[in-house]
C-alpha cells in the first residue's frame, strides 16, 4: 500500500486523506490516520507536502464533525425519543452532561476527541445535546489539529523509517486506548452508581 501510495497523482491522495478524514465522524474504522501517516512518510521523499496534508486533514475530519452534529441535531427529537435514543441519551442524562459541559465540557470534548473509541462520539453527542457550533467546533477544531499534526510530524521526521514511524503510533495508540478503557469503566461506574440511588 505504501509503495502504491508513492505512484497516485498528489490531488488524488489529499482527496483520499479528506474523505477518509470526514467518514470518520460517522464511521470510526475508517483508515484515515494511516493515509495521514503514509502520505506525510511519503513526503520526506518529496511526493507530498506535510503542511497541505495537515491542512487538508484538519479540514476534512472539522467538515465531517459539523456534518455529523448537524444530521444528529436536526434528527434529535425522532432519535431521543425513540426506544433506543431513550436508552443512550435519557433526558436526564442529556440534561447531567450539559450541566457538566457548563464547568469543564470544552476541555471534556478536546480530551475525548483524542481517545480511540470516543472521536466519534463528540459530534453526535453535540447534535443530540443541541450544543452551539462555537461549542462544538473549538475544542474539536483545537483536538483535531493536535492529533493530525502529530501524526503529519512522526511521518515527516521519520520518512526514511516506516518501521519506526509505525512502532512509535502503535505505542501512542496503545497508551490513548488504555485511558480510553479507564475512562470506559469510570463511565460505568457512574452510570451503575446512578442507577443504584434510583433503584435502592
Amino acid at each position: 500500500m505504501l509503495q502504491a501510495l508513492a505512484h497516485w497523482p498528489p490531488v488524488l491522495v489529499y482527496l483520499l486523506i479528506a474523505v477518509a478524514c470526514m467518514v470518520e465522524n460517522a464511521f470510526p474504522p475508517s483508515p484515515s490516520d494511516v493515509f495521514v501517516a503514509m502520505a506525510a512518510f511519503l513526503s520526506h521523499q518529496g511526493h507530498y507536502d506535510p503542511i497541505l496534508i495537515f491542512v487538508v486533514a484538519w479540514t476534512g475530519g472539522l467538515i465531517g464533525a459539523v456534518g455529523v452534529c448537524y444530521f444528529a441535531r436536526n434528527h434529535a427529537d425522532r432519535l431521543t425519543s425513540s426506544r433506543l435514543g431513550r436508552a443512550l441519551l435519557p433526558p436526564e442524562a442529556t440534561a447531567f452532561l450539559l450541566k457538566e459541559y457548563g464547568r469543564y465540557g470544552a476541555l471534556g470534548m478536546f480530551l475525548t476527541r483524542l481517545l480511540p473509541g470516543f472521536r466519534s462520539v463528540v459530534a453526535p453527542f453535540a447534535g443530540l445535546s443541541r450544543l452551539s457550533a462555537p461549542q462544538l467546533l473549538i475544542p474539536v477544531a483545537f483536538a483535531t489539529a493536535l492529533w493530525y499534526s502529530m501524526l503529519v510530524w512522526v511521518g515527516a521526521v521519520l520518512g526514511d523509517q516506516w518501521d519506526t514511524v509505525v512502532t512509535i503510533l502503535d505505542r501512542i495508540y496503545g497508551a490513548l486506548g488504555i485511558v480510553a478503557v479507564a475512562v470506559a469503566i469510570g463511565l460505568l461506574v457512574w452510570v451503575w452508581r446512578r442507577w443504584r440511588r434510583a433503584h435502592p
